[in-house]
């Protein structure tokens, strides 16, 4: 019986080291990084708050996360109304300068956010795709601001930003000068990553795609993700 008991014991404690492990081997594949998710958008189009449209019975905020757990050893989300996404166990950082999204959100969780480089991305993106972000990380050079811009079409809402671009936020902030282009535009270090750089992703234009409208989210309920 003692025999038995000690094996059993060793087993359980075996199964409880392997799972550390695969837990420490997960948490250092994740990039050193803060992920953002901006979920403090008006939706005034929408009329409704995007964050928790549901894709398959999924809310979009909960398939943002997901993505963003798999890919960065940090998540935030950007949201004035903080009790709205307590449920997630996700830090919810309020805006400084209210009423100025998405320049606003991404200025509070840069100052927030423990790592030099975050990535910033709407939480009305239903296609989201952790490999993307993950291979846009590698083509990431020192303080340099990485956005998509496809067809002549820029995608700040799926891009890095340094927190050395803090300065420039902050005056663009305190001057009314809201878009996220005219900081990208001013900015002296940004990599643009066009159409055959992202090569490898053929549903590039789907991946970067996001919901405005009610009439876009019906559109988009009929088809069915590939996954």
């Amino acid at each position: 019986d003692t025999v038995f008991f000690c094996d059993t014991m060793k087993g359980i404690k075996g199964r409880t080291e392997e799972k550390k492990d695969m837990k420490e081997m997960q948490e250092q594949t994740l990039l050193p990084m803060t992920g953002i998710i901006l979920a403090g958008g008006k939706s005034s189009r929408m009329g409704r708050n995007k964050a928790f449209l549901p894709l398959e019975g999924v809310p979009l905020i909960e398939r943002s996360l997901a993505v963003m757990r798999a890919v960065f050893q940090e998540v935030l989300v950007s949201s004035n109304q903080p009790e709205l996404y307590q449920k997630y166990g996700v830090k919810v950082v309020k805006d400084n300068y209210l009423e100025k999204a998405p320049l606003g959100g991404l200025e509070a969780c840069l100052r927030e956010a423990s790592y030099d480089y975050a990535f910033f991305a709407a939480c009305d993106m239903p296609f989201l795709h952790g490999e993307l972000i993950r291979y846009m990380a590698t083509m990431l050079g020192q303080e340099e601001i990485l956005v998509p811009e496809l067809e002549g079409r820029l995608h700040p809402l799926h891009a890095f930003y340094p927190k050395s671009c803090l300065p420039l936020l902050e005056k663009n902030l305190q001057t009314q000068q809201l878009k996220l282009a005219a900081v990208i535009q001013q900015y002296p270090q940004v990599h643009y990553l066009r159409e055959k750089d992202l090569g490898n992703f053929p549903d590039l234009k789907r991946y970067l795609s996001n919901i405005n409208t009610p009439e876009e989210w019906q559109a988009l309920v009929k088809i069915t993700p590939e996954e």
